[in-house]
């Protein structure tokens, strides 16, 4: 007899409790990332928030659709929601899905537990529901969340893009693309590469914006020191190092699904002062990114970084 177990995922998220659980209940928003994927070809969401409520979702992928239904049990906006949940063309049987989200300073913490379920079926459950809560982050936060703090010196943005990691790969290493969104420069592909980058911030968007007064003197053509390549492993990982050598900076690029989950780490930066700049830095750089490779023309960066402009002052430890 197969053991029933309960499959449990914790997340925190940059967002108030209000706005992370009405995602649930909203077809617009849910629409976008529950029981969906970049895959799909078509998507319906019908969802009747209410006690005693039906729910269907269906996606199709590959010409078959994959019918998603069950019904709300309890719903106490915005700390805890349960509903049921069963897929009848794989089976007669349903499940429960309790979904519980505690304030935090700076967001909330989502606790989602899916139970009865066959144990050897729940870690594919919590890989499945992972990649859900990466694409709610991205649709909750278009430009982003904010990069966090994971040892002393080093910071760590996740970023969830469309399309393969062969792709993603073209925007980091190739000149001309990586000078789409971030800066251009040939880097030979190889370890202990030597190279420069040459930055002009205003032609990283046909749309442009006033230069505000205190960023005018790096707008000019700024070019970096001489780095060097430290890692270069396609299509998986780029590391080079970053200002003086002494921090180094590395993407790493895993595939989920039709996404590519990208990991930027940078590491060994001075001090706060470093990391609050350079944290906002990467942050505007990697929206512009997320919209060149959607297909999609960026604001101008100006405009981007004047909106993070005191983000990491604000939500990084003093």
């Amino acid at each position: 007899m197969t053991k029933l177990v309960s499959a449990r995922i914790t997340r925190r998220f940059h967002y108030p409790p209000e706005r992370v659980f009405d995602a649930w209940v909203d077809p617009n928003v849910a629409g976008r990332w529950l029981f969906t994927s970049p895959m799909s070809e078509t998507h319906t969401t019908e969802l009747d928030a209410r006690v005693g409520g039906k729910w269907t979702i269906v996606d199709r992928r590959d010409g078959v659709d994959y019918t998603a239904i069950g019904e709300y049990l309890e719903i106490d906006r915005p700390r805890r929601l349960v509903f049921s949940f069963g897929m009848p063309q794989f089976s007669p049987e349903s499940c429960t899905v309790t979904v519980e989200i505690v304030p935090v300073a700076g967001g909330c913490i989502l606790t989602l537990t899916q139970e009865p379920v066959p144990e050897n079926t729940e870690a594919g459950l919590v890989e499945g529901w992972s990649l859900m809560f990466k694409g709610l982050a991205a649709i909750l936060t278009p430009h982003g969340a904010p990069g966090e703090i994971v040892e002393p010196g080093t910071i760590r943005f996740e970023r969830l893009l469309p399309g393969p990691a062969e792709r993603i790969w073209e925007f980091l290493a190739d000149s001309d693309k990586r000078g789409t969104w971030f800066a251009w420069g040939e880097m030979a592909p190889e370890v202990g590469s030597e190279f420069q980058l040459r930055f002009h911030h205003a032609e990283l968007s046909a749309n442009q914006a006033p230069i505000p007064e205190k960023w005018k003197a790096i707008e000019a053509g700024h070019v970096s020191g001489t780095l060097r390549v430290t890692r270069w492993e396609p299509p998986k990982a780029l590391a080079f190092t970053w200002g003086d050598g002494t921090s180094e900076v590395t993407f790493e690029l895993t595939p989920m699904g039709g996404w590519t989950l990208l990991v930027l780490t940078h590491r060994r930066l001075a001090d706060r002062a470093a990391m609050v700049g350079t944290a906002g830095g990467w942050h505007s750089h990697l929206r512009m990114l997320a919209d060149r490779v959607a297909g999609t023309e960026p604001p101008a960066f100006w405009a981007v970084h004047g909106e993070n402009d005191g983000l990491y002052e604000r939500i990084f430890p003093k």
